[in-house]
């Protein structure tokens, strides 16, 4: 299994908004010493105090110049805000600037007050990720590309630079429900989930799994599938259950203000959607915990919160260590003792950085 970082770089009270991208930066350069294997940054818009993130990609790309092995990736770019010569354009650029550390994710979107503020129709964000996805996946192989449609047009399109990981970088899609997981699967992207109960998470990916064999003979297994859980880490299982407490109450606020006011609404595209939303909308942190969305208690807690993710079969364990309500010397104690000490336990196998612990 591997390990990436993950976090949405809500603001903070008390810091600067500057000061929280720094210290993002920081835990990103920490898990690079440490020996985690990737970090995905988010591209969430318009609410501060859920993320400071509108562009993964130029995190990606300040990140890129304090890391040296740490693959780094956006989870996503959402399609429908953006010109796709633009978006394959910064993804050869980033692919060069990491030294063909990057990967990249794709998604359509869900955010009701972001749509808004992009002037996005909601029913039409799964015909402009199509139309999207083709332009950038013919851009990304080095073709010639003229694309007319609704959203955009253009004629001899072209991206540069060249390509450094051929013939692109690994391709993500963010996927819940069952069309899109079969979607991510036919598309030939790997798949990250988020919100999904333990059971449905399994069944979305033995689906996937199944459909990645069927559409993609050539490439049989290799199909990645993703989960994404809150890590919080302490000397006591009641300190860390603390450090989430207030975070999941807020990340509960937001979801039910900004997606599942209307759960689905008039787009039948997001209706397959509405039991996980319900679900979370209902849960509470004991419910994050037993679903593994939570991965909080002592150093022991998390081993065995982690093993037992690995038994299920996952390929990619997302790490949301650097939440907008927790303040910053925790997230850093989190990220280190699961980095230096839950993942070598798990793995059985020492981690870069083990002898260099910071001290905090």
């Amino acid at each position: 299994m591997e390990f990436y970082g993950f976090s949405l770089a809500g603001a903070q009270e008390g810091h600067s908004h500057v000061d929280v991208l720094n210290d993002l930066l920081d835990c990103v350069e920490m898990s690079d010493r440490l020996g985690l294997d990737g970090w995905f940054f988010a591209e969430h818009h318009v609410d501060p105090y859920f993320s400071l993130s509108p562009s993964p990609n130029l995190l990606i790309a300040a990140a890129s110049r304090r890391t040296q092995r740490l693959r780094l990736g956006n989870m996503v770019n959402i399609l429908p805000y953006h010109n796709p010569l633009r978006v394959a354009e910064e993804i050869r650029m980033l692919d060069a600037l990491t030294g063909g550390r990057l990967d990249v994710g794709f998604g359509r979107g869900q955010v009701r007050t972001e749509q808004a503020a992009f002037g996005t129709v909601r029913n039409d964000t799964v015909d402009m990720f199509d139309a999207s996805f083709d332009a950038i996946r013919r851009l990304l192989v080095g073709e010639t590309v003229d694309y007319d449609n609704r959203w955009w047009k253009g004629s001899q399109a072209l991206a540069v630079p060249e390509a450094v990981q051929r013939p692109h970088p690994p391709l993500w899609m963010s996927a819940a429900s069952d069309t899109s997981i079969e979607k991510s699967a036919k598309l030939g992207l790997h798949c990250a989930t988020a919100l999904l109960t333990r059971r449905m998470a399994d069944e979305r990916m033995a689906q996937f799994r199944r459909d990645w064999d069927r559409h993609n003979p050539a490439r049989r297994g290799e199909g990645k599938f993703a989960i994404v859980a809150n890590i919080a880490i302490a000397d006591t299982f009641a300190d860390a259950y603390a450090q989430v407490q207030n975070e999941f109450e807020k990340k509960q606020e937001h979801f039910a203000r900004s997606i599942t006011d209307t759960p689905g609404g008039d787009d039948q595209t997001y209706s397959s959607h509405r039991e996980q939303y319900e679900a979370f909308a209902k849960g509470s942190a004991d419910w994050l915990l037993d679903n593994h969305l939570l991965i909080a208690g002592t150093v022991e807690d998390c081993i065995k919160l982690v093993g037992e993710i690995k038994q299920r079969g996952i390929d990619v364990l997302i790490c949301n260590f650097h939440t907008g309500h927790t303040p910053f010397h925790l997230s850093r104690r989190s990220l280190e003792l699961f980095a230096s000490e839950v993942v070598p336990a798990v793995e059985q196998r020492a981690r870069p950085g083990m002898r260099d612990r910071l001290t905090l």
